[in-house]
């Protein structure tokens, strides 16, 4: 497997940097993914096709704690597979493929890019970040807002602010910046962002901060991107204002010891959608604007392991996750295990199929991948 000139100066980085950084009030971090894919899909032509790879994330990050208020935090990322790798840097000025969740193998860039303050119960950072807001367990996914999934290098670029409340809620709001040829956050065709209306996308989250009772988790978001969805396609040049609304719940429950099962569901709805035309499905009328995902795990069935299963089902019209595509179902068995501080092993058994049949297919998608992959994190 080669490594590219850039992944191997950050991992000299990584090592060379650690004495300096405490030396000087700033903190290291850094980690690093690597691991075999593989996939075999029945195509909509009827054909079958199928691949496999190995793959390597590598990050490296530097947090300068300036006083107790105000920090500052850069960090590099690369993704390199063992083939068809491109190259190059990636700016800051620069927004991801629409519909994709990465930059390409092969291609660095800073991933967090940020000043952060906190004043009080204020939490607030401008720049290039990561956001998440996933639905708890062993394989944690979400139909809003996710960055940086699996072996992936993705992120946010905005302004975010969060104020923790003394009644144990988290309100967090998002002010995004979407480039003209690609969003900040992964987003689904026929979302575009070619209008200067479109460039700001809105986020706002309710969470309860208390995770210790029989809740693990609750929380609702709402995604605002104005003048972007193209509902008669992109062709036709007309927009509206696209809205997505999520909640997730779940709960634990102690088993024996450390061993507790944890079981969550997600629920989303954009009531705006694209023409089933524009989704190339048969039929009139809109497409459908649901999604929903359900997870069920046994969490520390022996110390360090724990196992999960996620269903879940994005209609063609829900255009705002990054781990479910839309019009697509996904089935997905997780396996992990920390067998020290730092260190995590997955393996992973993922199935996926077209919800609905797309015009002039001769069949449903339907792919089978598995993953086995080691997390090293400093």
């Amino acid at each position: 497997m080669k490594l590219t000139s850039k992944m191997l100066l950050m991992a000299s980085v990584m090592g060379l940097t650690v004495p300096a950084a405490k030396a000087q009030n700033v903190d290291f971090s850094g980690d690093i993914r690597f691991g075999y894919a593989g996939f075999e899909r029945d195509e909509r032509s009827g054909q079958t096709t199928d691949d496999d790879q190995f793959r390597l994330r590598a990050r490296a990050g530097l947090l300068w704690t300036i006083n107790d208020n105000w920090s500052f935090k850069g960090r590099y990322a690369g993704l390199v597979h063992d083939s068809r790798n491109q190259s190059g840097f990636v700016g800051l000025s620069k927004g991801l493929t629409l519909g994709n969740s990465s930059i390409a193998p092969g291609q660095t860039t800073l991933d967090e890019f940020f000043v952060r303050a906190r004043y009080g119960k204020w939490d607030h950072r401008i720049g290039r970040f990561q956001s998440n807001n996933r639905l708890t367990g062993v394989a944690d996914k979400s139909l809003s807002r996710t960055n940086s999934i699996s072996w992936f290098v993705g992120w946010t670029d905005g302004l975010q602010s969060t104020y923790r409340s003394d009644h144990g809620l988290n309100y967090t709001a998002i002010v995004e910046r979407n480039h003209k040829e690609g969003p900040s956050n992964v987003r689904r065709s026929p979302l575009g962002f070619d209008k200067s209306s479109s460039r700001t996308g809105y986020y706002v989250s309710v969470e309860a901060a208390n995770t210790d009772g029989v809740w693990a988790q609750r929380s609702v978001d709402v995604t605002y991107i104005p003048s972007s969805l193209y509902y008669n396609g992109v062709a036709a040049g007309q927009t509206r204002d696209y809205l997505g609304v999520s909640a997730r719940l779940a709960t634990q429950v102690t088993v024996r010891e450390q061993m507790k099962f944890v079981s969550g569901i997600e629920l989303a709805w954009a009531p705006q959608t694209q023409a089933r035309a524009a989704a190339n499905l048969p039929g009139v009328g809109k497409t459908q604007g649901t999604a929903w995902q359900m997870s069920l795990n046994l969490m520390e069935f022996q110390p360090g392991h724990s196992i999960g299963l996620v269903y879940g089902e994005n209609e063609a019209g829900w255009l705002l996750s990054t781990d479910f595509t839309n019009n697509q179902s996904l089935l997905e068995f997780r396996y992990a295990w920390e067998p020290m501080s730092g260190h995590l092993f997955e393996a992973r058994l993922r199935e996926r199929e077209d919800l609905h049949k797309l015009r002039n297919a001769v069949r449903n998608r339907f792919e089978t991948d598995v993953f086995v992959r080691y997390s090293i994190s400093l």
